[in-house]
């Protein structure tokens, strides 16, 4: 039986970052037929997750969608992954002053690569072939991008990746925030396989639903206390480098009538590096990654690290 779920609670921890100082757009980009310039949106992270937020532009634009993507990681058991996430080990990891070297400050700095069909084909076959997913092969790929402007490019890297709870808890808006997420520690050695083992023995053991309970405990908590504690969170010296957010395969038999592309960013918060997201959408891989300007960090860098990654593909 699926969870019927109150009003997100963690839709009012994206509210009290907002008023932290984090803007919670979610990027997304649109590239018209023809055209090589993205017309930017932003949807708020208070309301929609990822995939909500891209179905909520999609049907603003005339597409249909009746169902949005379920979870393929279900684990409805609570004290068990409560437990295990309290008694876990918690490895040393990177050190934000440790991050960037400082640089000119600016906006956030953005850049992105679409690849045809042709590519994103040959680079699933590619992942296929290896027995990986392209999330893993992908999230390797961008880890070792960054390693190099980074103080300690040796030092054990933590990754926020958000995790899709559709169908394990529903709210009566399906763009609403249905996300958790799962910490993944990234050596510098680490294989692509190495990434996606760690990754399936995290959800295996229900470490995004354990993260989902104890933002959901956050409906004790008054706004201003919720907003106190992301501020002083984000004093700590340590913590995620950044989010990697993939939303998946989008419309693969191509029964929308359109031929836009898209592309789609998670939003990047205070203390974090970067951000950087996915989406496959009529047979083409879209990537992003956008820097926070808070950290100084060069303008020029994002399209550094794309093109490390794409070098690398």
């Amino acid at each position: 039986m699926n969870v019927k779920a109150p009003s997100s609670t963690t839709s009012q921890w994206f509210q009290a970052a907002e008023e932290s100082g984090d803007f919670m757009g979610i990027r997304y980009g649109r590239i018209p037929s023809g055209s090589k310039e993205v017309e930017w949106q932003f949807v708020s992270h208070c309301e929609c997750d990822g995939i909500g937020g891209f179905a909520r532009v999609l049907r603003k634009s005339g597409v249909r969608l009746d169902s949005l993507p379920n979870t393929r990681n279900s684990n409805r058991k609570i004290f068990g992954p409560l437990w295990r996430l309290w008694r876990r080990n918690k490895p040393e990891c990177a050190d934000r002053r440790d991050w960037m070297p400082n640089g000119p400050s600016g906006e956030n700095s953005v850049a992105w690569h679409l690849f045809s069909e042709e590519e994103t084909k040959a680079l699933r076959e590619k992942c296929r072939s290896q027995k990986i997913s392209v999330n893993s092969f992908l999230l390797k790929l961008l880890d070792q991008a960054i390693r190099p402007d980074i103080r300690k490019p040796e030092a054990t890297i933590p990754w926020m990746i958000p995790v899709n709870l559709r169908g394990d808890i529903n709210h009566a808006d399906d763009a609403e925030n249905h996300v958790s997420y799962i910490e993944a520690r990234i050596s510098a050695n680490d294989s692509p396989t190495q990434i996606q083992n760690q990754i399936h023995s995290r959800l295996k053991r229900g470490e995004h639903r354990a993260f989902y309970l104890l933002l959901a405990l956050g409906r004790f908590l008054s706004h201003r206390a919720k907003v106190n504690l992301i501020t002083r969170d984000r004093t700590k010296p340590a913590g995620n480098i950044g989010a990697f957010s993939n939303l998946g395969v989008w419309d693969p038999d191509k029964t929308i009538e359109t031929s836009d592309c898209w592309l789609f960013c998670p939003p990047v918060v205070k203390g974090q590096l970067l951000g950087a997201g996915c989406v496959t959408f009529q047979g083409r891989l879209g990537l992003t990654i956008q820097s926070h300007p808070a950290l100084q960090n060069p303008p020029e860098i994002p399209k550094t690290w794309l093109n490390r990654i794409l070098s690398s593909i």
